[in-house]
């Protein structure tokens, strides 16, 4: 994502229901990036490529993220045209370099060349060249492991930029979900000051409810924020005109 590399801040939103129609809907709302989440949801190939196909052609980058850091699964995306990867609970700095590995061709990678729909079916010939430096390798920092390797993970030639997951960082602390724990608060400190010194974009959670924390967060240096996503905003929705309606039941009982 060229914002990253200017410095400035991209919005991510998290989309799980494996709907073409709302990948297309996120990316035209104005996110500057979706991460299709095949982590936690039942995403398939095939649909998968559905959503990347509807996000082309808009200003918004379409990030896959997986459930484990497997080579194979990170090169059929990236040959799907997936605008790069998220990969979860990274615990050393070997485990980044996999990654990072299986985003690049040789010399720099081991990705294998056949990248099908991602060069346009061989329309796009130029694709090789331009993809070396483009494509985004972000990690999720949420193992207890990797906060005490935080600085050798952050050396990693290639890694672009991380997100630190609260929730499963809480889990690994020792507070299950209780992301505003002081060990979980410490914890992300310790990360943002380490991508200081690497001089790398961090990433956080986005939390609306919070906007002067989120201004904070901007100055100690995070730039990626992932906001909630397709299934956290409908559950919202329902719950606010269920909410309003209570009225309405209320009046037809009286």
């Amino acid at each position: 994502m060229e914002l990253l590399s200017a410095g400035k801040v991209a919005l991510g939103a998290q989309l799980r229901f494996g709907s073409p129609a709302i990948a297309e809907l996120f990316a035209m709302a104005g996110f500057d990036f979706v991460s299709i989440d095949a982590e936690h949801a039942p995403q398939t190939p095939v649909g998968i490529q559905a959503q990347l196909q509807a996000v082309h052609g808009t200003n918004c980058t379409a990030i896959v993220r997986f459930g484990r850091n497997d080579p194979d699964e990170i090169r059929l995306a990236l040959d799907m045209g997936a605008g790069g990867v998220l990969i979860p609970l990274v615990r050393t700095a070997d485990d980044v370099e996999r990654a990072v590995r299986a985003c690049r061709y040789a010399p720099r990678g081991s990705r294998s060349y056949g990248p099908s729909r991602a060069h346009q079916y061989g329309f796009d010939r130029d694709y090789y060249p331009q993809t070396q430096p483009s494509i985004v390798c972000l990690v999720i920092i949420e193992t207890a492991e990797a906060i005490e390797n935080i600085d050798a993970i952050l050396a990693v030639d290639g890694l672009d930029s991380f997100v630190i997951g609260p929730a499963d960082l809480s889990i690994a602390l020792g507070v299950p979900l209780e992301t505003a724990h002081p060990r979980v608060v410490q914890a992300t400190e310790m990360v943002l000051a380490a991508a200081r010194r690497a001089g790398k974009p961090a990433g956080l959670v986005y939390s609306p409810a919070e906007p002067a924390l989120m201004q904070q967060r901007v100055a100690q240096g995070a730039r990626l924020f992932l906001a909630s996503g397709d299934e956290w905003m409908l559950h919202d929705a329902c719950q606010s005109m269920i909410q309003s309606a209570a009225s309405l039941r209320a009046g037809a009982q009286a």
